[in-house]
C-alpha cells in the first residue's frame, strides 16, 4: 500500500471513529425530557425565615441575609412535558424582609417574576424545582448590584417545602446558577461575574405533590 492510500486510510478510520462516538455521546447530551404531574394544585403562600445569599465559602464567605422572605402565586394541576426544565408556574409576588450584608443593612427589589420549573425526576419525594428569570437589585450606603439567573432547589412533597440549595437530591447539568452584575461600590467584596449561591426554605401553604419522570 502506497503512502497516500495508508493516510487515507487512516483519515477515514479516524472519521468513521469521530461519527460513531457524535451518535453515541449525542443523546447524552441532550437535555432530559420530562413529564411532570402536579395535584393538589391552586393558589399559594410561601414563607421562609432566614435566607442567605453567599458569595466564597469558609470565613472569607461574603453573605447578605434577610431575616424573613415571602412568596404567593398559582400552579395548576395537570400533567406537563418538556425538556428540563419544565416551566410549572410563575411566582406572582416574592419579597424579603430586614436584609443586612456586610456593609450594614440594604434594600432588596425584585423587578421581575420569578419562574417556578421542575428539572429533574422525581427521587424519594423529592423534585428539583429550580427558579428561573431570577432579577433582584440589592442596594446599600455604598454599595449596589444585582442578582440575576437561576437558583437551584428542590421541591419535598413529605413536608411541602421548597428548599433553595445548591446541594440537590438529583445532579443535573448544566447546573443551575445565578450571576451577580452591575456592581457599584461595595469595597471590591463583590464583584461582576460572581456566582452566589442562595439558602432558604420556604413552607407552602398548598399540599402540592409534584412527580416528574
Amino acid at each position: 500500500m502506497t503512502m497516500r492510500k495508508r493516510v487515507g486510510s487512516v483519515l477515514f478510520t479516524v472519521a468513521a471513529a469521530a461519527a460513531i462516538a457524535g451518535l453515541s455521546i449525542g443523546p447524552a447530551l441532550a437535555s432530559t425530557t420530562l413529564k411532570v404531574k402536579v395535584s393538589g394544585g391552586g393558589s399559594y403562600k410561601a414563607t421562609a425565615g432566614k435566607t442567605i445569599l453567599q458569595q466564597g465559602s469558609g470565613g472569607s464567605a461574603i453573605k447578605v441575609t434577610c431575616k424573613s422572605s415571602k412568596g404567593s402565586g398559582s400552579l395548576k394541576s395537570g400533567t406537563y412535558h418538556g425538556k428540563a426544565p419544565v416551566k410549572l408556574g410563575t411566582v406572582s409576588k416574592l419579597s424579603f424582609s430586614s436584609c443586612s450584608g456586610p456593609l450594614g443593612p440594604l434594600t432588596t427589589t425584585v423587578t421581575a417574576k420569578p419562574v417556578l420549573n421542575a428539572d429533574s425526576k422525581t427521587k424519594g419525594g423529592k423534585t428539583d424545582a429550580v427558579i428561573s428569570n431570577v432579577h433582584v437589585t440589592v442596594k446599600q450606603t455604598g454599595c449596589s448590584f444585582k442578582v440575576t439567573g437561576t437558583a437551584p432547589g428542590y421541591y419535598n412533597n413529605s413536608k411541602h417545602e421548597l428548599i433553595m440549595t445548591p446541594n440537590l437530591p438529583v445532579k443535573v447539568s448544566p447546573k443551575p446558577q445565578l450571576t451577580i452584575g452591575d456592581v457599584s461600590g461595595c469595597a471590591s467584596l463583590i464583584k461582576n461575574g460572581d456566582h452566589p449561591t442562595y439558602s432558604a426554605t420556604y413552607k407552602v401553604s398548598r399540599h402540592f405533590k409534584i412527580s416528574s419522570s
